[in-house]
């Protein structure tokens, strides 16, 4: 609702500007020295401060279920700390480059959680029991969080850090009006990847030195400078009276005056319109993103429970977190993308969305297992890899894998087949694979029963597949034996190798 009051004002202002200019002689006190420039820099000269902060996220969807989202959204000075850290955050991301941004938003990340401790149990007002955020405490934290990445910045970078977050503001709108930002851009502070592609755009039409997307003091004075010297917006200036002008407006032209009327008519139509297209447009993006929020909340314990599972560490320590960015993929596409698609139409839009469910995934599968919730036991399913499945279920991917290639494929599960876990058939080119589900290195063993099976079944090739690797005398017994050593997400390809080499070797097969 706001936000169309705000519309409706727009409009009703643009239209007294066009009446001001079309009619100017209706104003008694209508000054035709006064300086346009001077009149279009004035709003640029308020402080952002008497319009309150707002987080780096939108505060027009529910957010009732996050106490920390809630609470910037309602303390203008809380979110102005967070912006504050976005400063540093977003320098130090430009100073590791895309390369390092991983790990630092996991470093983020687990550094969020001491956030919990501004959470008040105490007091959980509403039926969902929701305690509430303490802005004091987060302020404090976040300050913090702020003064230990900055210490990791030096000259350029540190200066952009160090920049109040008004001028931050400032400047973000500055390159808006100068073109290399676009007008649907929102000044808020932030420099994210479209910002920094603006600054180095400007610093490779503007400077000499290299274009590093950081702003200097220096870049700061020379983007302020050039921004103060447009020209203003047309409709805002004002030229001189002609005497020719100025003897007609004691004698106005009725046909003129209606043209004019005309024009404004149709000006303020194309403007109800087009506010009708953006409200409505509008209006459908944050259905669409409660929807999404209220998906992925509904879905938080399964979230929970899968990151849970999907995480694990090497023996090294580090984390692996390839299939909990696969489940995350899959997750966005079965329960997410089809909410999103079947209200949402505009490309940009639809991006931005699944953009936002995935850092909501990330988020709320981040809190802490409830005690009392059992983790369900993982059940086995061959048409699903996961290092966790049974051998024979192993055994029956690799049969599927080849049924999905072509090729009559079954497992034979240890049935007197003389060490073929799987024998696969197409045309007259037989083929045997031993299947090796290892958390190791498989060895030359393998090698020496898949070769041993193919004699026995008289088949044309043999294969070795594994999730794993395969060791030095592995290798060198394949070579001597001529089976093939694969991953098995190679394995149709291998096979296929094998029937076109029978096929050419043996054309009467």
């Amino acid at each position: 609702m706001q936000d169309k009051v705000t519309s409706i004002g727009i409009m009703l202002v643009g239209g007294a500007v066009i009446l001001g200019w079309l009619f100017p002689s209706h104003n008694g006190t209508h000054q035709t020295g006064v300086n346009s420039k001077a009149a279009y820099a004035a709003p640029a000269s308020t402080p952002f401060a008497t319009m309150g902060y707002r987080p780096d996220f939108s505060c027009s969807a529910d957010h009732s279920k996050d106490s920390i989202a809630t609470m910037l959204c309602e303390n203008s000075e809380a979110a102005r700390h967070e912006l504050m850290f976005d400063q540093t955050y977003y320098a130090l991301r430009q100073l590791v480059g895309k390369d390092g941004w991983k790990s630092l938003k996991q470093e983020v990340m687990a550094d969020d959680a001491v956030l919990g401790e501004c959470l008040d149990s105490t007091q959980q007002p509403g039926a969902q029991n929701i305690p509430l955020a303490d802005p004091a405490c987060y302020i404090a934290h976040m300050d913090a969080l702020t003064d230990k990445y900055k210490a990791r910045l030096t000259g350029v970078p540190l200066e952009e850090a160090n920049r109040p977050i008004d001028e931050h503001i400032a400047l973000q709108q500055n390159l808006i009006d100068l073109g290399f930002l676009t007008q649907a851009q929102r000044a808020d502070g932030v420099y994210g990847e479209g910002t920094r592609a603006a600054i180095t755009k400007w610093q490779q039409a503007n400077t000499t030195s290299p274009a590093d997307g950081f702003i200097s003091d220096a870049d700061a004075e020379q983007i302020a400078s050039m921004a103060a010297k447009l020209p203003p917006p047309v409709g805002q200036q004002q030229a001189e009276p002609t005497p020719q002008s100025a003897g007609a407006t004691s004698h106005p032209n009725n046909q003129s005056n209606s043209s004019m009327w005309l024009i404004l008519f149709a000006a303020l139509v194309s403007g109800g319109f087009f506010y009708y297209k953006k409200t409505k447009q509008n209006k459908l993006f944050d259905e669409t993103r409660s929807l999404v929020s209220d998906e992925i909340f509904k879905q938080k314990l399964n979230l929970q429970i899968s990151r849970n599972q999907k995480i694990t560490q090497d023996i090294y320590g580090t984390l692996k977190t390839d299939l909990w960015v696969r489940e995350i993929g899959y997750f966005i596409q079965t329960r997410i993308d089809g909410l999103i698609n079947a209200k949402i139409s505009n490309v940009k839009d639809r991006a931005q969305l699944r953009a936002y469910a995935i850092n909501l995934v990330e988020q709320v599968s981040a809190d802490p297992l409830p005690v009392h919730v059992p983790i369900n036991p993982y059940v086995s399913d061959p048409t699903v890899f996961d290092i966790r499945m049974n051998p024979f279920d192993y055994e029956q991917h690799c049969a599927l894998l080849l049924k999905h290639s072509g090729w009559d494929a079954h497992a034979t599960q240890k049935s007197g087949d003389q060490g073929a876990d799987v024998i696969a058939r197409k045309g007259n080119v037989r083929i045997v694979v031993q299947c090796k589900l290892y958390a190791g290195t498989v060895g030359n063993d393998a090698v020496q029963q898949a070769f041993a099976a193919q004699k026995f079944q008289g088949a044309q090739g043999a294969i070795v597949a594994t999730n794993s690797t395969f060791s030095q005398s592995a290798r060198q017994a394949a070579a001597a034996t001529g089976v093939l050593l694969v991953h098995h997400t190679q394995l149709c390809g291998a096979a296929e190798d094998l029937y076109r080499h029978a096929a050419q070797t043996h054309p009467f097969l």
